[in-house]
């Protein structure tokens, strides 16, 4: 049994196939799916091929975890996070036995599965949607202090959005020299820590943000005053060594520098620029950047594009 997290009365586990009669008995309960978009399982063997093709541990290290009691490890229903692929967010989502209602289990299952995407799992935010008429669902995703963000529409009904920031993570400038740690193994692996300095690192218009998760540094980026003649500006930023630990990559963390720098950089200049890796292209697109002309080489890392952002 994989226990993921527990408290002194549940604990969350993730599925087996002697979970499908619950899936089956839970979801034909129309009070318990009324506002979830879902419909009922026409047969128990339905709900046991579900839980047969639920591949989202594989793909995506997380998923939906049955909550159990722990006096009797009864099933009481379930929680747990899902990632969206095409929207690169994770939610927070559970549902319960009716008989399991108002008894605190859904917003202490909540909090465990949130803590565990913090602390575990590395998350910079989870959000969570109910459906606007399911107000015993927006206390639960309140009292697990996510903020109300916006209203739309989920699964063809109107919803409401909420988001909580992992509070793990926090950004503080740096020195030049600190964010080494970060950007010999990514940026210049195999080479010599000297590599690691680039020009104008320590001039008083440069600041480089640290990214640090529980007091361990995991990324750093540095804004660099560099005028590229390309652009008309009379004063320009230039955004060097914009890196994150392998550990922490693919998580979204990159957005936090970018925009945590961007954000101080309205006060000094309106254009932003960069040369960015091959590999690193649609990252910046995502974020609003442009390709400037034609790729070219550095030597001994490889090809770059010039990208820039008008900041407003």
């Amino acid at each position: 049994m994989n226990i993921i997290a527990e408290s002194d009365r549940i604990y969350l586990r993730e599925f087996i196939l002697d979970d499908a009669v619950h899936f089956y008995t839970m979801n034909s309960d129309n009070a318990v799916i009324q506002y979830t978009g879902d419909k009922a399982f026409e047969t128990l063997e339905e709900a046991t091929e579900f839980l047969k093709n639920y591949n989202q541990y594989k793909l995506f290290g997380m998923g939906r975890w049955a909550v159990c009691l722990k006096a009797d490890d009864s099933f009481l229903g379930w929680c747990g996070l899902k990632y969206h692929p095409d929207d690169k967010l994770v939610e927070v989502g559970y549902r319960f036995y009716k008989s399991n209602w108002n008894k605190g289990y859904a917003t202490e299952s909540a909090k465990l599965t949130i803590e565990y995407g913090f602390h575990i799992l590395k998350l910079k935010e989870i959000f969570a949607h109910a459906h606007e008429a399911n107000l015993a669902s927006h206390r639960v995703i309140e009292k697990c202090g996510l903020t109300f963000i916006e209203k739309g529409t989920y699964d063809n009904m109107p919803a409401k959005l909420y988001k909580i920031n992992n509070p793990y993570y926090i950004i503080k400038q740096i020195t030049a020299l600190e964010t080494y740690p970060v950007r010999h193994p990514i940026l210049r692996k195999g080479r010599p820590i000297e590599d690691c300095a680039f020009e104008l690192d320590n001039e008083e218009t440069t600041f480089h943000l640290g990214l640090f998760f529980k007091n361990n540094l995991v990324g750093v980026a540095s804004f660099i005053k560099n005028n590229n003649k390309l652009f008309h500006e009379t004063t320009q930023y230039q955004l060097r060594g914009m890196a994150v630990l392998t550990a922490y990559q693919k998580k979204g963390l990159g957005n936090l520098l970018i925009e945590a720098g961007e954000d101080m950089l309205l006060k000094h200049c309106s254009r932003l620029w960069l040369n960015a890796r091959q590999i690193a292209l649609g990252f910046y697109k995502n974020k609003g950047y442009k390709i400037i002309g034609e790729p070219f080489e550095i030597i001994n890392i490889g090809t770059h594009y010039t990208m820039t952002k008008e900041l407003f």
